[in-house]
């Protein structure tokens, strides 16, 4: 594996907002929400309703969060915002990078005594969807949040980016800019159409009209480092533990190999992407690509975002 590097500005707090095919078959999925009862899938929206954790407490207590620490402290008036993509695994999907997870947290119990959890469950155990961020978990003041979704929104009609989906090509362990956490990630691919970076500069382009920092500063075209985060740990491991990691998730007894896309080899585990989301406080608003033409005809432009609290 390449050494650590820092490529999100991670947030350590509980209201991280950290985003598919069968992992044997081509490129098409099965609907990611779809049960075996062969009930409808649940809308979108439906998610939003349960996106957010109960606040325990606004003091920042690492031992109520699995030695977490904020990165951003609470303060009255102001409101964490995070721009990312969601992904709801299937059953298959949830089945495999579980898989990958018990086999990573394996090695690394097993070579250094390390402690790593997953982004697949909650404390309580229940699934959890994956993210793929758009922005560095930023601040906004309680009169800007409106005049933010505003604008946001606007531009990502304006941007017609339709849906799309993403490979993943490879594995990484990454740092925050403090190293006080540690993140296994599935590096993704931009795009057919270099898609997330267009919406990460659109992202980045949006915060800073309200005085706050991009997610990357060298140039959202020029860089590869949109990933999914899998897992996290406090402490980093080591060079030989993660080669070792690496070579048992690719190894014959994991199903490491159905996920990442390789030369030469079929596509494999691909996450589609038709809405960002935005998380300000505890609300999380969905924004749809291409929306515009979605709503054709319609006077429908109070309903371009939905929000659920």
């Amino acid at each position: 594996m390449p050494p650590l590097i820092p490529l999100v500005d991670y947030s350590d707090s509980d209201s991280d907002s950290d985003t598919s095919s069968s992992p044997d078959a081509k490129r098409a999925k099965p609907n990611s929400t779809s049960t075996a009862s062969g009930l409808p899938p649940l809308p979108s929206r439906f998610h939003d309703l349960y996106a957010v954790a109960p606040r325990i407490g606004q003091q920042d207590d690492p031992s109520l969060h699995g030695g977490r620490k904020r990165s951003i402290p609470h303060v009255q008036g102001n409101w964490p915002t995070h721009v990312y993509i969601e992904w709801h695994l299937s059953r298959l999907e949830f089945d495999c990078l579980d898989e990958v997870f018990r086999t990573l947290a394996g090695v690394g119990e097993r070579e250094e005594g390390l402690a790593v959890e997953s982004h697949l469950k909650s404390d309580l155990g229940g699934e959890l969807p994956l993210h793929l961020s758009l922005s560095r978990p930023n601040v906004l003041a309680t009169a800007q949040r409106d005049g933010f979704m505003e604008l946001l929104g606007d531009r990502v009609e304006r941007l017609r980016v339709k849906p799309f989906a993403i490979d993943f090509t490879g594995w990484e362990w990454v740092s925050n800019f403090d190293q006080t956490r540690w993140f296994f990630v599935m590096k993704a691919s931009k795009g057919p159409e270099k898609e997330l970076s267009r919406l990460l500069e659109l992202s980045n382009r949006t915060f800073e009209a309200f005085g706050q920092p991009p997610l990357y500063s060298q140039g959202a075209d020029k860089l590869g480092g949109f990933h999914v985060s899998l897992a996290w740990s406090l402490k980093k491991p080591s060079d030989e533990t993660m080669q070792k990691m690496e070579k048992a998730i690719m190894g014959e007894e994991c199903c490491g190999k159905k996920i990442i896309t390789l030369k030469g080899r079929p596509q494999r585990m691909t996450m589609d992407v038709e809405t960002i989301r935005v998380k300000i406080g505890n609300v999380v608003h969905a924004v749809e690509l291409n929306r515009k033409e979605k709503e054709e005809g319609s006077n429908s432009k109070k309903r371009r975002f939905s929000s659920s609290k």
